[in-house]
């Protein structure tokens, strides 16, 4: 019975998820690396492995998103409802873990707070890897268990570890929390059948081989501040800077976490998803971002709670507010806490409220509109460009020897778009400074910059005409573009 329960509540799920709004279904607000996987897809449907040329290989989600790309290419609505069914069963394995080890009542409690959760709801509607991590450690630590009851060495079940090793290791460095942790379990917990040492080789090889693969983890910025990155991922779209954070969800966030884990460490140590929930979040705290938030923010739901029911049960009260009554009213808080963010995610999707980098692809997306001119864009964000644009789009030109080369490569463009405050593009921008004359600055945005390319040597190769044939005769249009019409097309 329980598991019809189960999708009836899937089912609501995700009918609010969508009716209500709160899943964005424009290419815009796209994690980076899940734009590339996407694009990859779509290609490959169109007989055409085009970004992988000019983006480079993505991470092992692009696995993932296999089936929306054979029957839904080009649909980012598919590939949003394949996240929340992702981030779905991410929650219910996790239920299952607090039932067996806690009970029905604060897996219960957990699981539902956790799928109204504004940090999962962002994470959903990025496609970010948080809701794929935990998908990863609750699926990796059941087929540990699914390994350990077969009698053979070598089989699907450790060639299947094996690989999904190598898939969590390839999204970010926190997953290597996965690797080490069933390494641990298997050295506290040595098998009858010696497979520990096949174990120990495996986890090596797959480990090894998905870093050499991720070539070091693209797009993560090293070194941020825990409290930062909790209080964004409570505070959901509503917050996308330093200067739109409320610090105290942040700093209760913290608090909460440090509490849980000092209390509950021999639990964190002993169970195998539990230590591979607590060694992410160690790692994390180098990296943390809103992904890492969406672990510690699960740790500390699917702990604290059972921890917050034997307190309130310590009270030796009978009636049921001495029973539950805490529990009851911290739920209800929190509960209307999320659903006030959620309320808010909604509301910046109906008034097209769009982060400062979206909204200069979005400006990219409007010069491209136009068919009848050529466009080829170098982007601080790739994978991102494409996704809006539907035209090429290729890195920004990090590497040169002088600035003649540069000015050589600059010619193959039409446009750039990227942060010149970048520590990253710092080099870029001051060499395109020094080139007087071959860009114009169309756009100066929160975002970044946006320059046309003067002189160059782009050529229109695809064109579609306008719907009304008088329409073209009356204006023809001519493949090269002036930069005083690029100003005018973006504006």
């Amino acid at each position: 019975m329980e598991k019809y329960w189960g999708f009836v509540v899937l089912a609501l799920w995700l009918s609010a998820m969508l009716l209500f709004g709160l899943i964005s279904t424009e290419p815009y607000g796209i994690e980076e690396n899940a734009a590339r996987g996407l694009l990859l897809n779509w290609s490959v449907a169109d007989n055409v492995i085009n970004p992988v040329l000019i983006l480079g290989v993505p991470d092992f989600r692009a696995l993932l998103f296999m089936p929306i790309g054979a029957y839904w290419p080009g649909s980012i609505l598919a590939a949003k409802v394949l996240t929340l069914l992702i981030a779905f069963a991410a929650v219910s394995m996790l239920y299952r873990w607090a039932r067996d080890s806690e009970g029905k009542e604060a897996a219960l409690i957990a699981s539902a707070l956790l799928l109204i959760s504004p940090a999962l709801l962002s994470q959903i509607d990025a496609m970010d890897i948080g809701p794929y991590l935990l998908l990863g450690f609750a699926l990796g630590a059941w087929m540990d268990r699914a390994y350990r009851r077969k009698p053979r060495y070598f089989g699907g079940w450790y060639f299947g570890q094996m690989i999904w090793v190598a898939i969590l290791i390839s999204l970010s460095p926190m997953a290597i929390a996965y690797p080490l942790a069933l390494a641990w379990h298997w050295q506290k917990n040595p098998d009858e059948h010696k497979k520990s040492r096949h174990v120990f080789i495996g986890l090596g090889i797959s480990t090894v081989v998905a870093v050499l693969i991720s070539g070091g983890w693209d797009n993560i910025a090293w070194f941020g501040n825990p409290v930062e990155a909790l209080a964004l991922a409570l505070q959901g779209s509503v917050a996308w800077s330093r200067a739109d954070i409320v610090w105290a969800p942040g700093i209760i966030a913290t608090v909460l976490l440090a509490l849980v884990i000092a209390i509950e460490r021999e639990f964190f140590l002993r169970d195998l998803l539990g230590r591979m929930l607590f060694l992410a979040i160690v790692f994390g705290l180098v990296m943390a971002n809103e992904a890492w938030a969406l672990l510690a923010i699960t740790a500390t739901l699917y702990r604290g709670v059972p921890l917050l029911i034997r307190w309130n049960q310590s009270w030796h009260k009978q009636s049921f507010l001495g029973q539950r009554g805490l529990v009851a009213v911290l739920t209800l808080m929190v509960a209307t806490t999320f659903m006030w963010q959620d309320k808010a995610h909604a509301l910046m999707h109906k008034i097209e409220a769009y982060t400062p980098e979206d909204e200069l692809i979005m400006r990219l997306a409007n010069i491209a509109a136009d068919q009848s001119r050529p466009f080829r864009v170098a982007s601080q964000w790739p994978g991102r460009t494409m996704l809006a644009t539907r035209r090429d789009v290729l890195p920004l030109p990090r590497y040169y020897d002088n600035l003649e080369q540069l000015e050589k490569n600059l010619k193959g463009l039409t446009h750039l778009a990227f942060d010149p405050y970048a520590e990253e593009n710092k080099l870029l921008a001051d060499g395109i400074a020094s080139l007087t004359g071959v860009t114009e600055t169309l756009a100066l945005m929160k975002g970044g910059v946006i320059l046309a390319v003067r002189d160059h040597t782009v050529q229109l190769k695809h064109y579609r005409p306008p719907v009304n044939p008088e329409q073209n005769e009356e204006q023809p249009q001519t493949n090269e573009a002036t930069p005083a019409d690029e100003t005018k097309n973006a504006r």
